[in-house]
């Protein structure tokens, strides 16, 4: 999206997560200013699908992707902004390819996602970072079992995992979010194995789970919902204080970008970026 002489912006999804999911008009909104490029991960959409037990890969080598996708375009340097899982691979990119960027923007994500590990085995301390909520705990146990085959099961448990994601403090509309779910759908390797997303969870579990032994070797943003069910707002304090970062909280958003805020999010992106050379 928009012209290639525009300082690049590559947006990097969460987990499991095709590029289509960042909304064309999101894209085309920040296309004003950059040089907007969406991609899906390995194993997800229109991507190389692996045999992970024969090829297993880690949250490095999605890093690496990242770079890649940037030498793909002969991009020198980007502002990269991550979401979720895609912010743990931007804080990896910062550590190991520095030279890159220009600036990242960690959305909705952590420097330290342990806690959701330790909440799922029953290790959790006071000291950690909180973790999700039960229902989204229980809703993340079940993304795995989507039976990817039978669409109108698949969409359904989608939203169902959406709605939970969206938080309690803005209307979960799912109408904004079944033309996206559907052209993700419409776009799948039909060929590949419906436990792909269990790539991903291998993926992360291999770690790394915390990144305090990254630095930060360019402006760093930090940008969270205040109804994050995921990860509590909490992370994000966390985060930016460990990267000496500028903080911004989205009043009412959850662990999802829902449309309402778009416009929000895109002007904060904008301002962050935009002084940056």
């Amino acid at each position: 999206f928009g012209d290639p002489v525009n300082p690049a912006m590559i947006l990097i999804i969460g987990i499991a997560g095709q590029g289509v999911m960042w909304s064309d008009s999101f894209c085309e909104s920040l296309a004003k200013d950059f040089f907007v490029i969406r991609y899906d991960h390995r194993d997800v959409g229109q991507s190389s699908h692996l045999n992970y037990m024969l090829k297993p890969y880690g949250m490095r080598d999605m890093a690496d992707d990242v770079i890649g996708v940037l030498d793909g375009y002969s991009i020198t340097k980007a502002h990269l902004v991550g979401s979720s899982m895609g912010g743990y691979l931007t804080q990896i990119c910062m550590q190991r390819a520095p030279e890159r960027l220009l600036s990242i923007s960690l959305l909705m994500s952590t420097v330290d996602f342990s806690s959701m590990t330790k909440a799922m085995i029953g290790t959790l301390s006071a000291t950690d970072l909180p973790p999700p909520t039960k229902e989204v705990l229980s809703g993340l146990k079940e993304i795995g079992n989507i039976d990817a085959s039978n669409f109108d099961v698949w969409l359904s448990k989608s939203l169902s995992l959406m709605r939970l994601l969206n938080g309690a403090e803005t209307e979960f509309v799912e109408s904004e979010w079944v033309p996206l779910l559907e052209r993700a759908y419409g776009r799948r390797n039909q060929g590949a194995v419906p436990s792909l997303v269990h790539n991903h969870v291998m993926a992360c579990s291999q770690g790394p789970m915390s990144f305090y032994d990254v630095k930060p070797t360019c402006p760093v943003l930090v940008i969270h919902g205040s109804a994050d069910p995921m990860l509590p707002v909490a992370h994000a304090e966390k985060t930016a204080s460990h990267y000496n970062a500028e903080l911004k909280i989205i009043t009412g958003m959850g662990h999802a970008r829902s449309k309402v805020f778009e416009d929000s999010l895109v002007v904060v992106l904008q301002q962050f970026c935009g002084k940056i050379c």
